[in-house]
């Protein structure tokens, strides 16, 4: 993880982008830029919240460990949103394991300059992590329901077109780290993956994923996907009519 200089206020993420750049002068001053790396671990599940970070290009990974060390994402977490949702709520820890899924940058501030800024009386910012937050349940909602109902080749497919939404038509994504967020077994993601390559919806070598045919994907993806998506375009709708 690398820290590079504070920020203009000019950022990939929705949430800070939604805020007034005059009254939230302070605050975005205090956010620092830094470069993940993928499977960078930002925090363990029980881990204290020293940082809160705004994804710009990076994309997290909210993942639920068992006893048995198996895993599972409950979500993910891209520049729609943030990292550190809880101390919004007053918690001091996370429930979850956040990993890095895909490489890039994001902006972050350390926690105790967040809690100060949600108590400093201004709507805005507890406005849009409340949407925010809505958003978040309806897709882990979905997600929830997906992983119990649908097959793994659906699961996968909603899975691709989802991070595909996110970074375009080049994914650097091994089938062990598909295999640790989806929690089955690498072996079923490298079966569906080439069956996928068969179809020529996609091509992969060496960790890196290539879509090369995303309607035909979409057509192999659960219903679970037009749903969340349409989730997604409604967040974005609501925070680009938030005043600036």
């Amino acid at each position: 993880m690398c820290p590079s200089a504070h920020l203009s206020l000019s950022t990939g993420n929705r949430i800070l982008s939604a805020l007034n750049g005059t009254d939230y002068h302070t605050f975005l001053s205090q956010l620092e830029q830094v470069t993940l790396a993928q499977g960078d671990v930002v925090y363990e599940r029980g881990d204290k919240i020293d940082y809160v970070y705004f994804p710009e290009t990076a994309v997290f990974s909210m993942l639920c460990t068992m006893s048995d060390g198996g895993t599972a994402e409950v979500g993910p977490v891209g520049r729609e949103g943030l990292v550190g949702l809880n101390i919004f709520f007053g918690a001091h820890t996370t429930p979850t394991q956040l990993v890095v899924h895909v490489a890039g940058t994001a902006l972050r501030i350390k926690a105790e300059l967040f809690r100060r800024e949600l108590g400093s009386g201004r709507a805005v910012m507890p406005h849009l992590l409340i949407r925010y937050t809505q958003m978040l349940l309806a897709m882990t909602s979905q997600s929830s329901a997906c992983n119990k109902l649908h097959s793994l080749e659906q699961h996968l497919a909603k899975w691709l077109v989802l991070m595909h939404d996110y970074v375009g038509d080049e994914l650097l994504l091994t089938h062990e780290l598909i295999a640790l967020t989806l929690g089955v077994r690498r072996a079923g993601i490298s079966g569906s993956s080439a069956d996928f390559k068969n179809a020529g919806l996609i091509d992969y070598n060496r960790g890196h994923i290539q879509i090369l045919n995303r309607q035909g994907l979409e057509a192999k993806a659960c219903e679970c996907y037009p749903i969340i998506k349409e989730e997604y375009a409604r967040l974005y709708a609501d925070l680009a009519k938030t005043v600036k």
